[in-house]
């Protein structure tokens, strides 16, 4: 079975065995409802737990699971991973794409190789391609239709004059 991270646990939350969760994905209403099946990364094979309940603070969401009710149970899994099941994903449009997906894939201009994308960053404005050069510099260039062109078959196209980016 295939599990994929969507953020990644930080701290604890009250005594209640809340956990404070840094999510690197969309769909948080949808990934955090309550009764949702989720997975806690653990060796050898990940926990399954169930969503109780989930809320929003200070830039974390913050989420109970049904199998756990104090805060002496959930203090082990600080620093884990969250993972969802591949076969749990949400569909998405042609022009959509998963962060995890776009991790890894080289980014052109002008049909030459800039880098490649090490990490996908959320702001308000857009969600950001962090790009390390041959040089080991770091990039950030806004994913929008208005810089990338395409994305397929392994890599990114940004538009021609997106030079100046960098």
């Amino acid at each position: 079975m295939q599990y994929i991270p969507i953020g990644r646990i930080t701290n604890v939350h009250g005594i209640k065995g809340a956990l404070k969760i840094k999510t690197d994905s969309d769909f948080k209403a949808t990934r955090y409802q309550s009764g949702r099946r989720l997975y806690i990364e653990n060796q050898p094979a990940p926990i399954a737990v169930t969503v109780k309940s989930y809320f929003e603070k200070k830039g974390f969401d913050i989420v109970r699971f049904e199998e756990f009710e104090t805060v002496n149970q959930v203090e082990i899994f600080k620093g884990r991973n969250l993972l969802v099941h591949e076969s749990d994903r949400e569909a998405l449009l042609d022009d959509e794409f998963y962060y995890d997906d776009l991790i890894t894939k080289s980014v052109y201009i002008k049909n030459q190789e800039i880098g490649v994308v090490k990490e996908v960053r959320e702001f308000p404005q857009a969600a950001m391609l962090v790009i390390e050069t041959p040089s080991q510099k770091r990039v950030l260039v806004p994913f929008l239709k208005r810089f990338v062109t395409s994305v397929k078959d392994g890599r990114i196209d940004l538009v021609d004059d997106a030079e100046e980016l960098l």
